[in-house]
């Protein structure tokens, strides 16, 4: 009876592995698949500057000024590593949190426009100072968020979860309460994995993307989140390809296999729109993307697709964030900092 036990968990889990493994190469390949759509790669869009190391860390692009670029560190919370903009000399950022607060892990560092704002949407909390004082300060506590990005003035777009679904809402730091309008995201199978993407905010005008992770599409608010305009990215992936599994012990859900991941992240400046692309298209040979990041560009003001180019991979790094500032492209490589220089 206990071999007969033995033999079938035995059974039911070497199933299970190979279940999984049939799966993560079956995703694998739908990403390899072409897609019936055609990139527009002109050359030389792109041309390398300078790059800088940073050091070992858990690094990430936390704001760019005219003459700065800031890298928070996960490891560090209450130190920034600035970085001159020709990115060849360093500097370490010191500042003060309120005395007793904590942060969880699913905090980060902003800086715009000389303040450095801390947010903590696990908790909540965000806290804000000026980067000439180094002392941060409670603000309003805001909702519980997944997503946020600085808005106009002292205004926030946070991405928030409610009744199920996720939702943008504008939230100012030195008011009560926040913002809510008609939901801009659209669901598909569920409210949260089906509509999960990347947020965006264009500098001046201040209006609002968000790119969505599983599928063609993104929207454009102004600073109001009332809806611009919904775009579409080139490739043909109308709906999300998502399987969803329910944990009935957690009370909760999550994905069942990897999700054919369509857009993954996502940069912007006054004129264009960024977006790394996780699909090949008909013009193009699998084995010659291996070693670089696809990025699509296009328009802020109609959405129309303008042209692609390609970020190699440094040293056996693969990119990890970008960030869009005038005419130039920072791209992180795990601790490497790259600079480029846009030609268009």
């Amino acid at each position: 009876m206990i071999f007969k036990r033995i033999l079938l968990i035995t059974i039911c889990l070497i199933f299970s592995v190979v279940l999984v493994v049939i799966l993560y190469f079956v995703s694998a390949k739908a990403k390899q698949n072409k897609n019936n759509f055609i990139r527009a790669l002109p050359t030389h869009r792109l041309v390398p500057d300078n790059i800088i190391d940073l050091g070992e860390g858990r690094w990430y692009l936390a704001g760019i000024g005219n003459d700065s670029i800031y890298i928070g560190n996960l490891y560090t919370p209450q130190k920034l590593l600035r970085v001159d903009s020709s990115v060849k000399d360093t500097v370490g950022c010191h500042f003060s949190l309120p005395e007793g607060a904590k942060l969880t892990r699913g905090y980060f560092n902003l800086v715009q426009h000389g303040s450095i704002y801390t947010l903590d949407g696990n908790q909540p909390a965000l806290f804000l100072g000026k980067l000439s004082s180094k002392i941060l300060k409670p603000a309003t506590k805001p909702p519980f968020f997944t997503q946020a990005a600085h808005s106009l003035g002292k205004s926030f777009i946070l991405r928030v979860v409610q009744n199920g679904q996720n939702r943008l809402v504008r939230y100012r730091p030195d008011s009560d309460g926040f913002r809510s309008s008609a939901n801009l995201l659209h669901k598909q199978i569920d409210g949260v994995f089906s509509t999960d993407g990347n947020l965006a905010v264009a500098p001046k005008s201040g209006n609002v993307f968000y790119v969505y992770y599983y599928r063609n599409q993104f929207i454009c608010a102004d600073s109001n989140l009332n809806l611009l305009y919904q775009g579409k990215t080139i490739d043909t992936n109308s709906t999300a390809k998502l399987k969803i599994a329910s944990i009935k012990s957690q009370n909760q859900t999550t994905l069942a296999i990897p999700p054919v991941e369509v857009n993954k992240r996502v940069a912007i400046n006054e004129h264009f729109l960024f977006i790394q692309s996780g699909l090949i298209a008909d013009n193009e040979v699998p084995e010659s993307l291996k070693n670089v990041s696809i990025i699509d560009v296009y328009s802020v003001n109609d959405s129309k697709y303008q042209f692609s180019f390609y970020l190699p991979d440094f040293n056996k790094k693969k990119l990890t964030d970008f960030k869009v500032y005038g005419q130039s492209l920072y791209a992180l490589y795990d601790h490497y900092l790259y600079k480029y220089k846009l030609n268009f």
